[in-house]
Formats: structure tokens, sequence, C-alpha cells
């Protein structure tokens, strides 16, 4: 599939990387890779942007680091190395940006890797739905079936590798779907003896008792887990669940 508009795609790739090494970060070679792309004749586009849908409906659009000639889309990457995170988010903008090739070139590695995907149904990719309820192991899980459920689906269906708020979009039509009752907080106020002192903006869903984050981070590590434990005790309400979308298989926090 497009063999000759990849073969020199390729060529480009690495003379980018013969001529900057691997000490970049990834806008350095975007803008390198663009120029080497129009040089040879093609049409290479930066940041162009595309619509994302969630079944029928818009959740967002998001931009690609490059659409050659409208046909391909190329990811870069300056990391150690590639992981199956990287591959998993490629194959997700292909699917959304209904293209049929996409290239994931790493330069930040000992040497220069690249993988070429075609979007196909057949296409490998790490995400799997794994996700069976009776092996989750969390105190309490009975409260939150339905919710795991839709995050799995909304994982599965859309991928990972998209930015915050089109995970909280599809959740919210999700949540109106399925006729949950919930309220959205999008600012918190900080008080300190009884005075207001400052302000932040949130995101967050209120479903009775229960605060809901939907994120999409590297790792729901232990800083973002005490911050939201913060908030739910600010906001007076008993538990949490919060969501990581940049993730292979579902992954949560239930705080009860």
């Amino acid at each position: 599939m497009y063999e000759d508009l990849t073969y020199i795609i390729n060529g480009c790739l690495f003379k980018v990387y013969n001529t900057l090494g691997n000490i970049w970060q990834e806008q350095v070679y975007e803008t390198a890779l663009e120029s080497e792309l129009q040089s040879q004749g093609l049409k290479a586009e930066c940041q162009n942007e595309f619509k994302v849908f969630y079944f029928d409906k818009r959740v967002g659009s998001y931009r690609t680091d490059i659409l050659v000639e409208d046909k391909i889309i190329i990811e870069l990457k300056a990391v150690p190395q590639i992981s199956s995170l990287h591959q998993a988010q490629l194959i997700s903008y292909l699917k959304g940006y209904n293209k049929l090739l996409g290239i994931l070139a790493n330069f930040g590695g000992i040497s220069f890797k690249h993988q070429i995907f075609p979007n196909k149904l057949t296409l490998k990719t790490s995400l799997r739905d794994e996700f069976d309820f009776d092996k989750v192991m969390t105190k309490g899980k009975e409260e939150i079936r339905d919710l795991l459920n839709i995050a799995n689906r909304i994982l599965v269906t859309l991928g990972p590798g998209y930015f915050h708020h089109i995970y909280r979009r599809a959740f919210y039509y999700e949540l109106k779907s399925a006729e949950i009752a919930f309220k959205i907080i999008e600012n918190i106020e900080a008080l300190y003896g009884n005075k207001i002192i400052g302000s932040r903006a949130v995101n967050f869903f209120i479903l009775g008792d229960l605060l809901l984050s939907v994120v999409a981070v590297k790792k729901l590590d232990d800083v973002i887990i005490s911050k939201f434990s913060n908030y739910i005790r600010r906001l007076n309400l008993k538990r949490g669940l919060i969501f990581n979308f940049n993730a292979l298989r579902l992954d949560f926090k239930y705080l009860n």
C-alpha cells in the first residue's frame, strides 16, 4: 500500500535522523521532516486537525504530527524506545481519522526505528478488551459496576492517545444515555478562615456521594491519587473513582 510514497518518506526520515541525531525534542524533528518532505514535492501538513467521534457523537478534535499527501499519518517520538502504548495510540489515530496507513518513527533511541501500520480490521494492537468484572479485586466493586463497564467500552472504542476532554465527553454521553443522574463541577474554591482566598478550574462528575474523574496521564501515581482524595474531602463526598485512559487496559482507582 502506497509503496512509492512510503519509500520516499522512509528516505526523508533517515535523512533527518542522520542530520540531527538523537538529541532533540519531537518538535525539532517535526519541523525538519516537514521541510524534507516538501523538498521532495510532497504535500506535508503538520498538526492537521481531525474530528473525533464516539459512535455518532463528536467528542472533540485531535491533531496528527504530520499528514503526507492526505494519506499517511506520521507519528513522531523522541523517546529511548517505542512502547506498546505508542503503537496503540497511532492505531487509534488511524481509525479516528480514517486513514489507511500510519508510520511510527522514533528519533530518541540508540538508532533510528520506525514501524508501518496499515489500518485493517486484522491489525494487531496491544489494546485488549480483557475486562472481566468477576476478576476485579476492588472492595465495593458492585457499587461501580456500571461505571466500570462504561469506562471499558470507551477505552476499547476510542483507544488510548487522546486528550482528557475527549474521554470526558464520551463519558458524558454514556451517562446521559444510561440515564444516570449526575452533575458537572468545573470550579472549586479555596476557603481559609471562612474566606475565599482562591479558586481553580476542575473537571469532575458528581454522582450522588461519588466524585468521578476522567484523565489521560502516564500513570495514576501517588500524587494524583492524593490530590484526588483531597478533592473528595473538599467537596464533602464519601467516595471517589478515577479512570485513566492513557492505558492499554482499564486503569482505575476506587477510593471508598
